[in-house]
C-alpha cells in the first residue's frame, strides 16, 4: 500500500512540473467547447397528447352479437409500428423536410433521422395517453412534423380496425360460398345413393337389419314351441280316443258327474296350452292352471273308482267321442298352419341371411354420407352466423363504436426555444477542461521524467545511492514560489469563473455569437 501511494505521488509531483502547459490546454479546451456549446442551433420542442379510449358504451350492448376485438393490444402495435418507411416519407413531405435533400442519399438521412427523432411514450400500466414529441431547429418544422404524426394516429387506428374487419368478412365470405357448394355436393351425392339403394336403405326396411333378423328368429322359435305344444296335445286327443275305442275307459259311462268332469279337464288344458304360447311354467296364472287340473284330476279318480254301470255304446253316437274327434282335427290343423308359417320364417331368415352383406355397406356408406353432410352443414351453418357478427363488427367499427381518439393536448407552434441547454452543457466543461489539462501535462511527464527520489533512481540504475542533495532556497526564492502558485490558482479560478459566467448568459452569448457569425463574409 505504502508503495502505491509512493508511485502516485511521484506522479503528481511529475505532473505538476508541467502545470502551466496543462493549465493552457484547459484554457484551450474550455475556450473551444465554449464556441461549440454557444454556436449549436436552437431546439424548438413540440409536443402532443391523445387519449386513445378503447372503452365504448356499445361493448355492454353488443355483447354476444359482435366481435370484440383486443384494442389495447392493437394501440400498443399501432404505436410500434406507425413510423414505418411510408408514414415517415410523408411526415417529410408535409413538413417540408425533403426541399433540403440534394441527392437520394440526403432523402435517406433525412428520413433516418426523423425516424430516430420522433417520440411515442405513454400507454404504460393501463393507461391510454400517449405522448408525441419531436424537436427541430425550425418551429414550423417541429409543429408540422407533430401534427402530421397526430394526423396519421388517428387514420391508422381507424383504418387498422376497418380493415382487420374487412379482411375477416372477406374470409369469411368465401368460406361461405366454399361450404355452401359443398354442401350442395353433399346433397346430390347422398339423394344419388338413396335412388340406386332403393329397399335397401334404413327408412325403407333396412334399418336395424340386425333386429329384423333376431327377431325373425324369435318368431321361428315360438313357432317351433307351439308346434311342440300342439304336438302333445294332438297325442293327448288321439290317446283318449283310442282308449274310447278300445273300451278301457269308462268314458260311455252313465255317470253324469264323471262326463262333466272329464270336459272341465280338456278345457283346462286347452286353456293351459293357450297360456304356455304366451308365458312359461313359472307364470302365476299358468301355475294357478295347473292347480286347478290336478283338482280335476284327483276327483275323475274319485269318480272313475266308484261303481257305475258301463255300457257298450255306439261311437258315433257317443258325444264325448265326436268332441274328441273335433279337437283332433283342430289341433292338427293348427300344426298344418303353425309349420307354413314356421317355413315362411325360414325364407324370410334365409332371405335376410342372403342380403347380410349388401344392406350391411349400405347401411355403412350411408352413415359416412350422412355424417358427412351433417359435419358440412353444422360448419356451413357455423360460418353463416360468424360472417353475420363479422358484419354487425365491422358496422360497429365503421361508426367508431370500438376505438376513439381525443386529442386532450394539440400541438402548438413555439415562440421560444426549448433547448439545448447549454448552462448545464457549459458546467460540464469545467471538470472536462481540466481533465484534459492534466492529461496533457501527465503526458508531458512521462515524455520527459525525472527522479523523484532516490529509491526510484536506485530501481532505475541498479546501484545503490550514497547520499542526496537538498534544495535550500533563499527567502525570495521561496517568495517568487508562492506568487507564482497564488498566479496559476487564479488563473485556475478565472477559468471555472469564466465558463460559470458564460452558463448565467449562455442565450445572451448565443445570439451574439450568431450576430456577429451572420455578419462575418463567409
Amino acid at each position: 500500500m505504502h508503495e502505491l501511494y509512493t508511485f502516485i505521488l511521484g506522479e503528481l509531483r511529475g505532473t505538476w512540473r508541467f502545470r502551466w502547459f496543462a493549465l493552457i490546454v484547459a484554457w484551450l479546451v474550455a475556450m473551444a467547447g465554449a464556441f461549440v456549446v454557444l454556436t449549436m442551433p436552437d431546439e424548438y420542442r413540440v409536443s402532443a397528447r391523445v387519449n386513445v379510449d378503447t372503452e365504448s358504451l356499445l361493448g355492454p350492448l353488443l355483447g354476444g352479437l359482435a366481435v370484440a376485438p383486443d384494442m389495447n393490444q392493437r394501440v400498443s402495435m399501432l404505436t410500434n409500428t406507425i413510423l414505418n418507411r411510408e408514414n415517415l416519407e410523408r411526415i417529410a413531405r408535409e413538413a417540408d423536410l425533403m426541399v433540403r435533400a440534394r441527392t437520394p442519399a440526403d432523402e435517406e438521412r433525412i428520413i433516418e433521422n426523423l425516424g430516430r427523432s420522433i417520440r411515442i411514450s405513454g400507454g404504460g400500466r393501463g393507461s391510454t395517453i400517449y405522448r408525441i414529441s419531436y424537436a427541430s431547429d425550425n418551429p414550423q418544422v417541429a409543429y408540422r412534423v407533430v401534427q402530421t404524426v397526430v394526423e396519421l394516429f388517428s387514420e391508422e387506428a381507424l383504418g387498422m380496425t376497418r380493415a382487420d374487419s374487412a379482411s375477416a368478412t372477406g374470409f369469411l365470405e368465401r368460406q361461405v360460398e366454399e361450404y355452401e357448394n359443398r354442401l350442395r355436393s353433399a346433397e346430390q351425392r347422398l339423394a344419388q345413393f338413396k335412388r340406386d339403394n332403393v329397399g335397401l336403405l334404413p327408412e325403407q326396411g333396412g334399418r336395424d337389419f340386425y333386429g329384423r333378423l333376431r327377431a325373425t328368429e324369435d318368431e321361428i322359435q315360438r313357432l317351433q314351441n307351439a308346434q311342440r305344444q300342439a304336438e302333445r296335445r294332438v297325442g293327448s286327443l288321439r290317446e283318449e280316443i283310442a282308449a274310447i275305442e278300445s273300451g278301457q275307459r269308462v268314458e260311455t259311462s252313465s255317470n253324469p258327474q264323471l262326463i262333466a268332469v272329464q270336459e272341465q279337464l280338456r278345457e283346462a288344458r286347452s286353456r293351459l296350452d293357450e297360456l304356455l304360447l304366451r308365458f312359461t311354467e313359472s307364470h302365476p296364472d299358468v301355475r294357478a292352471l295347473q292347480a286347478q287340473i290336478e283338482r280335476h284330476e284327483e276327483r275323475r279318480a274319485e269318480l272313475e273308482d266308484a261303481p257305475a254301470i258301463t255300457e257298450t255304446a255306439d261311437l258315433s253316437a257317443n258325444p264325448l267321442y265326436q268332441e274328441l274327434r273335433i279337437r283332433l282335427n283342430e289341433w292338427s290343423a293348427e300344426i298344418g298352419a303353425i309349420e307354413e308359417q314356421i317355413s315362411d320364417q325360414e325364407d324370410r331368415r334365409e332371405q335376410l341371411l342372403a342380403q347380410v352383406d349388401e344392406i350391411t355397406d349400405v347401411e355403412t356408406r350411408l352413415q359416412d354420407l350422412n355424417r358427412n353432410y351433417d359435419t358440412t352443414r353444422e360448419r356451413y351453418q357455423a360460418l353463416v352466423a360468424r360472417l353475420s357478427t363479422a358484419q354487425l363488427s365491422g358496422e360497429v367499427d365503421a361508426s367508431g363504436g370500438q376505438l376513439s381518439l381525443r386529442l386532450i393536448d394539440p400541438p402548438v407552434r413555439p415562440l421560444e426555444p426549448d433547448g439545448p441547454p447549454r448552462d448545464f452543457y457549459l458546467l460540464a466543461l469545467i471538470p472536462v477542461a481540466f481533465a484534459v489539462g492534466g492529461g496533457f501535462g501527465f503526458f508531458l511527464h512521462q515524455i520527459r521524467p525525472v527522479f523523484q527520489s532516490r529509491t526510484s533512481l536506485a530501481e532505475l540504475t541498479g546501484r545503490p545511492v550514497l547520499g542526496s542533495v537538498s534544495l535550500v532556497m533563499t527567502r525570495n526564492q521561496r517568495r517568487r514560489k508562492v506568487v507564482a502558485f497564488l498566479i496559476f490558482a487564479l488563473a485556475a479560478m478565472m477559468l471555472a469563473g469564466a465558463i460559470v459566467a458564460a452558463s448565467l448568459y449562455a442565450e445572451l452569448g448565443a445570439e451574439y455569437i450568431r450576430l456577429i457569425m451572420r455578419r462575418l463574409p463567409i
